[in-house]
């Protein structure tokens, strides 16, 4: 079955992407469409989609009579899903998983303060069905309706902080959860689970304080989880 166009566009681009994020393709590097087409065996008009994909995430820039060069890791979108996903798959995990843990250490423990505060009693309890739902899945062995309950709970409680900057961090956090259940071995722990509990409950008291404690222990041990790994 032949692919569409879009979708082989997206495996070019996750192939070129994980290549510059590992290091193997360096930053000034030049890369000529006509090389691309032939290496992957696709159409020109693939190719382009593909780098117009990378452009978008500005790990490279097209330049006349030269190519498409791949520019400083500076100016990277780093806080994208995809690039997550490339460091954490590639040999730079440990570097982002330490990036990853001190970013939600600042911004989780203080959704989840601001969450127990300006909480609605609807989202208190989503994020309770949330873990509810954790714990369904855990026992039934499915990882992939876990990560969804897990997603939905920090979607929830970032949005209940009512802070559009502190919810802005929803998709760094759903690409951090996917990757470590997709790309690392990964098996829901009661422990984890416990304290998602924890904080469902906290923010319905409307406890602020306990909230915050209980996000500070979820990251620690996700900290400690995937760099086990």
């Amino acid at each position: 079955m032949v692919m569409p166009d879009s979708s082989m566009a997206i495996t070019v681009s996750n192939v070129i992407g994980a290549r510059i994020v590992s290091g193997d393709v360096a930053p000034g590097t030049a890369m000529r469409l006509e090389e691309l087409d032939a290496e992957f065996g696709v159409s020109r008009s693939v190719t382009r989609e593909a780098v117009k994909l990378l452009e978008a995430l500005h790990m490279v820039r097209a330049r006349r009579r030269v190519g498409i060069v791949v520019t400083d890791e500076s100016e990277w979108d780093v806080s994208s899903p995809a690039v997550i996903e490339w460091f954490l798959a590639g040999p730079r995990r440990d570097e982002e998983i330490t990036w990853i843990s001190e970013l939600r250490s600042a911004v989780e423990p203080l959704a989840a303060e601001l969450a127990a505060k300006r909480a609605t009693r609807d989202e208190a309890a989503t994020m309770s069905l949330a873990v509810t739902g954790m714990i369904a899945a855990a026992a039934d062995g499915d990882l992939d309706e876990y990560l969804h309950c897990d997603i939905g709970f920090h979607t929830a409680l970032l949005q209940a902080s009512h802070n559009p900057l502190v919810a802005s961090h929803v998709n760094i956090v759903a690409a951090v959860l996917k990757g470590r259940t997709h790309l690392m071995p990964f098996e829901p722990r009661q422990e984890a689970i416990g304290f998602h509990r924890n904080i469902a409950d906290a923010v319905a008291a409307h406890d602020p304080e306990a909230a915050a404690d209980a996000m500070r222990e979820i990251v620690a041990e996700a900290h400690q989880a995937m760099s086990s790994q």
